[in-house]
């Protein structure tokens, strides 16, 4: 069986087949081989579905195939286990681990073929150790380590086993394919049985990615499981933040007062959270940036790129984009409750003042630092939305390398600058005011811009004469301690030192 696949720069093998197509396959095409499923639970019946309608031959092996005949798809032959697996050479074990040894009385049947193990763990553990595999699991021999897919290739050492199609939910072989991943992840020791299974995936319509050896099973069978891996240390951070402005903005605001004799816990759940909001975006727009001066840095020290940043960087790198959505979420809780509280009441100093002759305050239209105020926060918040638009993955891959680098990094140093003049407007009258220094600490908007200001004044240094240039070289590939060698010649190749090979 040949395959037709596109390889990518990692490696992946991937192709894509129309759904349209699949669905429209009503018959069963000729040249397609038989494929048995082992399991008559909800997995099966999707997947029998699916292979109908791309046109395969189906055998589902069931212990009661009288009973469960019904609930599968019209094309789908439900016979025993033993006449499913004579009939076929593709057989899909739709079943749990711990079922697996009920298999050994049909092993004669199932030596030479190979075994397509659809299962998962039900645990995520980034050891898989045996201490972490449920006790139901210990009714076979069970390996420190071993993923399912590679239990199952103990039990039946006659077969070929592959790993794959268990990120694949049954809801979305159901569905056509809508709304899921179409991507398939597949693992076995035997390179031909990869091929089989890759273009049997492509067939029905998934894009098939060659993980390599059926020991890669661990990590796909983990896949599944986990929630929201990428987003993790982003979260961290924001609840870090978070909570470090929201006991800032407490103690201004409540505790202090409270010791002062004034009760100020009525404000707390809209006025104490708008300033925890506001102190937490801008907060986290910065350290979507700050990781890339690091690199700089480190860069500059190392004297090459060639060399990997620490560990603790390359982690905040890789959550630069969760962490500028957090930010957005940040300042988008930020504007509703501004809008909520907006009134002379909670920003007096940004409204005309009049006092009539009885002494009373009358508030008028809002003053230069108002509009200021305002304006700069409409700007930073809506080019921020815009950034957010930008990394959602149909909108990036619609962009150029140019236009990505321009709205990340130009635009997204520009939300930052009108964040800051938002702040600093808010208190610019005030800022060395005595009165705000009464609990002993500064304002919350003059710690907003602590970072932020530390964050500008590193960007200017990376931006100097003798440091902008050097940085800019070390990128394109030149390296401080690179040997010295001979001038290049028009016979020899000159070494490619752009961007898109580094």
């Amino acid at each position: 069986m040949t395959a037709n696949y596109s390889t990518f720069s990692n490696g992946a093998q991937m192709s894509a087949v129309s759904v349209e197509e699949g669905r429209a396959r009503n018959d069963r095409e000729p040249g397609r081989q038989t494929v048995a499923i082992l399991g008559s639970g909800d997995y099966s019946r999707s997947l029998a579905g699916r292979l109908v309608q791309a046109g395969f031959p189906v055998l589902v092996g069931s212990r009661d195939p009288d009973r469960n005949a019904r609930f599968f798809t019209q094309g789908a032959d439900v016979t025993t286990r033993r006449a499913a697996l004579s009939g076929a050479g593709l057989v899909f074990v739709a079943i749990h681990r711990e079922n697996y040894p009920d298999l050994q009385a049909d092993r004669d049947a199932l030596a030479g073929k190979i075994l397509i193990d659809v299962s998962n763990n039900t645990k995520d553990d980034k050891t898989l150790g045996v201490t972490d595999i449920p006790v139901l699991f210990y009714r076979s021999k069970i390996h420190e380590g071993e993923s399912n897919a590679e239990y199952l290739a103990s039990l039946f050492p006659d077969s070929t086993v592959v790993k794959g199609f268990n990120v694949v939910s049954a809801w979305s072989l159901s569905s056509g394919l809508f709304g899921g991943s179409k991507e398939v992840l597949i693992s076995s020791d035997d390179a031909n049985a990869r091929k089989t299974v890759m273009q049997l995936a492509q067939d029905l319509g998934f894009v098939p990615v060659d993980y390599g050896s059926l020991r890669a099973a661990r990590e796909i069978e983990a896949i599944p499981l986990r929630l929201l891996p990428s987003w993790h240390l982003a979260l961290k951070m924001f609840l870090g933040v978070f909570v470090i402005f929201f006991l800032y903005c407490l103690y201004r605001i409540v505790i202090f007062r409270a010791i002062t004799g004034t009760n100020q816990a009525s404000h707390i759940p809209v006025s104490v959270m708008n300033m925890t909001f506001a102190g937490t975006a801008i907060t986290l727009l910065c350290l979507v940036y700050i990781p890339g001066i690091f690199a700089a840095f480190a860069q500059l020290y190392n004297g090459t790129k060639y060399k990997r940043f620490p560990n603790w960087l390359d982690k905040w790198m890789l959550a630069r984009k969760q962490l500028g959505l957090l930010s957005l979420l940040a300042s988008i809780v930020h504007a509703f409750l501004s809008f909520m509280i907006w009134s002379p009441s909670y920003y007096a100093r940004l409204f005309e003042q009049t006092v009539t002759p009885s002494g009373e305050v009358k508030y008028g239209k809002l003053r230069w630092s108002g509009e200021t105020f305002l304006l700069f926060g409409a700007l930073s918040l809506f080019l921020m939305a815009i950034l957010g638009v930008s990394s959602i993955p149909s909108v990036t891959n619609a962009m150029n390398w140019r236009e990505f680098n321009f709205v990340q990094s130009k635009l997204g140093w520009a939300v930052l600058i009108f964040a800051i003049v938002h702040n600093a407007v808010y208190g610019a009258e005030v800022f060395t005011l005595q009165r705000l220094f009464s609990p002993y600490t500064i304002a919350v908007f003059q710690l907003t811009l602590v970072l932020p200001a530390i964050l500008v004044l590193m960007k200017v240094v990376t931006l100097l004469p003798c440091v902008g240039p050097r940085v800019d070289r070390i990128r394109r590939g030149w390296e401080r301690n690179k040997p010295a060698t001979h001038a290049i010649t028009t016979e020899e190749p000159q070494e490619e030192t752009s961007l898109m090979s580094a």
